[in-house]
């Protein structure tokens, strides 16, 4: 049972960082965060705790600016990307105003620290030779590749991210409607069509799976537990690297890239898409928009009837393009 924590104002109590983290945590679940969000939580928070450790720093009032920042610059130095980091204030940020709120430091240190700034790299999705290539390469005598093809055909034709795809129960798949029931992001939960070769893939797994008694969510191990969002990310990039796929990450997320840009090529709209990736806005659709509109113009130089046809007839006269 967990100890009742009562504090005072920071003038007059100096806070260790790990009863911080605990006023902290019970905000959090306060507000209903998922499980997943909490559990990040806990990890930055161990992480930077085990940082101000190593420089003699036990309370969070000690926390200042240029220690955040000498953290940011170790989460870059051990080889973390931009968007890493960038989460990693944002989380930092959140934490250091809720002390502030709560008077349990006399000043927010991450005010006068600088957002650190993103690269924006390209989305790279796997093209449809690849995605070929890849579910080939499962081995489905095996319950656990059978498994993993599985998931990778449900991203590739609904876009889940890797966490719906892990939570998903049986009772949310509606066979005969052919639509998921998937709680995302915020607790804020969406219906997912998917199509009848997809229908077929589902069925044959939730007819080995079997029954798993006590057992609610579809994917589980070969014991019946819990599926792990690591473990997968590690057969994603294995069944890559078997497939020899290069220049693009294998992952969930490329699966979910994937879906949304071929979606687009196939002729679906922005706002269904939306619906369909549980985003709350546009932002995201509109750079698989993009990516799309790049493949389009990609295909039609490889495709033109024009350049096809060699020579104009008709024409007069040589115009040079430059």
């Amino acid at each position: 049972m967990r100890k009742t924590l009562a504090f005072r104002p920071a003038g007059q109590f100096e806070v260790t960082l790990g009863s911080a983290s605990e006023a902290f945590r019970l905000r959090c679940q306060a507000q209903n965060l998922s499980a997943g969000t909490l559990g990040w939580y806990k990890q930055l928070l161990k992480l930077f705790g085990r940082f101000l450790e190593e420089r003699g720093v036990t309370t969070v009032r000690e926390v200042t600016p240029t220690l955040l920042r000498q953290y940011l610059e170790a989460m870059r130095e051990r080889g973390n990307s931009t968007v890493t980091v960038e989460r990693a204030y944002g989380g930092l940020r959140c934490f250091f105003s809720f002390l502030s709120r709560e008077r349990l430091i006399p000043q927010n240190p991450i005010q006068l620290v600088e957002k650190p700034r993103v690269e924006r790299k390209l989305i790279r999705p796997l093209s449809m030779d690849q995605v070929r290539i890849l579910l080939a390469q499962c081995n489905q005598k095996r319950y656990d590749e059978h498994r993993l093809w599985t998931v990778m055909v449900l991203i590739l034709d609904t876009g889940l991210r890797i966490s719906e795809v892990i939570n998903l129960r049986k009772d949310a798949i509606d066979f005969g409607a052919g639509v998921l029931r998937v709680m995302g992001k915020g607790g804020k939960e969406r219906q997912v069509p998917f199509g009848i070769n997809t229908k077929r893939v589902l069925w044959n797994y939730a007819a080995r799976r079997g029954d798993v008694p006590g057992q609610d969510l579809f994917f589980v191990s070969r014991y019946g537990g819990r599926g792990c969002r690591y473990l997968f990310g590690k057969e994603f990039r294995r069944i890559g690297q078997q497939a020899g796929i290069q220049g693009v990450r294998v992952s969930p997320h490329t699966l979910r890239h994937t879906f949304a840009t071929q979606y687009i090529l196939n002729g679906g709209d922005a706002f269904s898409l939306q619906q369909i990736l549980g985003h709350s806005t546009l932002d995201m659709v509109k750079v698989y928009v993009g990516l799309a509109n790049r493949d389009v113009a990609l295909l039609h130089q490889k495709f033109s009837p024009m350049d096809r046809l060699g020579l104009v007839p008709g024409g007069r006269r040589r115009i040079l393009v430059r």
